[in-house]
Order: structure tokens, then sequence, then C-alpha cells
């Protein structure tokens, strides 16, 4: 099923032309089920000639030779076939021969794995630069995987998975071991079970569930500070990527993981919170829920809260942070231990 091609940002900006005063150019790529590439732009003002798209499995070498696809400017979207679709593909999109904007599918569907997705392509206002395809990725949780799943993570390069969750919750198998060097930095949150539990038996209403959750958040940056501080330290070394960030559904303990990283590198505050959002797009929250549809109304709310992504739990987390360090530059310095020459390094090659 290909998903709204417009559910949060999937924009990547223009790169620099021999113009003075470029257009405005605005591209949405998404993968639709069977791994085709659906590509949408939107160009102000309109541009007069044709779209040519190329295509590399390496993001940083996109050779202009042969086109994969060719359409005229004004037809605004076409579909990229892929021969292969256990490979991941990079496209750079001319425009008139003249404009150049590069970008990925923000999801990847891996066959067994919800809510895998790119933090490539999002901008540093900062540095006037974007964060660069390939290099880093979020998702929920990676255990058991079928050989084409196993192929496509072999693919695309993945040298490590940095697993959020707590010891319990884990299952990893050496179907993914054998080729990925999986880091467990353990942050428990056996309090979101009992909650399931409390709302299965009608003892919870989903309004305590928000305030749980939005205290949990609370806890998380506060009290796993120093488990943050690990993952930020394995994301000093260029030598661990491409790397991802797994929890049990890619929203909570790897939703803020994700932020921090994206504030690091400079990203906007509204652009952090539109990617955080993108759980409710890319992880299927009624199977994840299923099996509350027998219970009252107000419990079937509380399951479904317990798997979205809502402004309030992210902005909960950062309210705790502000409230103890005053901004989160000073978190990522003083709580975590990330400093300002840590921040640009990563910069240095997380940002193109």
């Amino acid at each position: 099923m290909i998903k709204s091609l417009f559910n949060g940002i999937f924009v990547s900006l223009l790169l620099i032309s021999c113009s003075k005063t470029p257009p405005s150019i605005s591209v949405v790529c998404e993968e639709n089920g069977v791994g085709n590439a659906i590509v949408k732009w939107e160009t102000t003002p309109s541009i007069p000639g044709n779209v040519k798209i190329y295509a590399s499995t390496d993001p940083n070498n996109i050779r202009e030779i042969q086109p994969v696809a060719v359409a005229p400017i004004s037809d605004g979207r076409l579909t990229i076939i892929t021969d292969n679709p256990t490979k991941r593909y990079y496209y750079r999109i001319v425009f008139d021969d003249k404009y150049r904007v590069n970008t990925a599918t923000r999801n990847v569907n891996i066959s067994g794995v919800q809510n895998f997705r790119d933090l490539g392509g999002y901008r540093s206002v900062d540095e006037k630069k974007n964060v660069r395809w390939g290099k880093i990725y979020r998702s929920a949780e990676i255990d058991t995987l079928t050989p084409s799943a196993r192929r496509e993570i072999k693919n695309m390069g993945i040298k490590t998975i940095v697993d959020l969750r707590g010891t319990t919750e884990r299952n990893v198998t050496k179907s993914v071991t054998e080729t990925v060097d999986v880091v467990s930095i353990p942050i428990p949150l056996e309090e979101l079970t009992q909650v399931l539990q409390g709302l299965q038996y009608g003892v919870l209403m989903g309004d305590t569930v928000n305030r749980t959750i939005e205290r949990l958040n609370r806890e998380l940056v506060r009290d796993w500070a120093s488990s943050y501080a690990q993952l930020f330290e394995l994301l000093k070394n260029e030598d661990n990527y491409p790397l991802v960030i797994t929890c049990s559904s890619g929203k909570g303990r790897v939703g803020i993981a994700s932020a921090l990283v994206l504030y690091s590198l400079g990203v906007p505050d509204d652009v952090v919170m539109k990617d955080y959002l993108l759980t409710n797009v890319y992880y299927n929250i009624p199977r994840g829920s299923s099996y509350g549809y027998n219970l009252p109304a107000k419990s079937q709310e509380g399951i479904t809260a317990v798997f979205m992504a809502k402004e309030n739990f992210l902005n909960a987390a950062k309210n705790e942070i502000r409230h103890k360090y005053g901004n989160i530059s000073n978190y990522l310095e003083e709580g975590i231990g990330f400093t300002k020459d840590d921040q640009k390094r990563l910069q240095k090659f997380l940002l193109q």
C-alpha cells in the first residue's frame, strides 16, 4: 500500500547551481509496497524542460551518466521502477540540466521491520547543509529477519544496530548479528507493560496513559542521560556508520534519541517534531493495538496512545531539558557530555 506522500517532511533542498536566483524546488520521494520509488516535485516559479533522474546505491557517488527516468518538469511526478528491491537507491534529480536535488526515500520497507526510516535530507539551519542520506537510521525492533530482509540490511551496508530495549525485551538472533554489530544500551520501560495490562483490565483510562507517557519521557532525558551518552559516544566514531537506532516501536526511546541527534546537527525544531510524528505513518498502530478491540472505548484509546507519537510526548522531554539545563545544547554538553567540539565533528561527517 502506498502511503500518503505528504505525510511528514520528505524535502531535499536545492543544491548550489550556477543561477544567481535559483527557483525553490521541493521533492517528495516515497517507497511503495513493492520497492519502487514514487517521486513528486514542485518548483516556484515553474521551470521549462525535463527532469532527469540518476540513481546509485552509494549516496556519495551518484554519477550523471545514464538517467533511470526522464519526464517533463510539468508532469510533477513519476515512478522509478526498481530492478532489485533488496537494494537501497539514492537519487539525483536534475531540472532542465541546471538545478540539482539529491534525495532518497524516507521510509525503507524491510520485511518484518516497522518504522525503519532514514534521518537524511533534513536541513541544518546553522550550517545551511543537509543531513547525509544513508548514514543514520531509526527503527522499531529488529529481531528475526527473513533472508530477503537480511540481504537488504547487508546491501545497505549497515554496520551497527544500537538497541535501546531493556534486556527482557530483546530477542536478537544470529541472523542479525552475523553481519552487523549489535550494541545493547538498555533503557528498560517495564512501566509501559504495566500500563498496557492496566488498560486491558480496565483499571486505567486514556488520559492517565497520556500523562504517564509524558512523565516517562521526562524521566528518559533526566534519569537515563548516561545511556544517551553511551549512544552519542558511538556516534562520534565514523567507523560505526551506517548505523540504526532501535527500540520496541521506534517511537519512545528512539524518538528522543533521534530528536537529540537532529538537534545536535542543527536541524530546526519544527522539522525535528515532524520527524518524531512520522511514527504515526510508519508504525502499524492498528496491528500493535489490535488485541484491545474488544475492550471499552476508553481502554482502546489508551492502548492506541501507547503506540502513537504525539507532540506533547516529545514536548514533555524538551520541557524537562529546558527546566534543568536551559536549552538542548546545554543538555547535550552538560547532561550527556557531548561537547561543542564533538558536535562540530559529528556535523562534519553527517552534514553535506
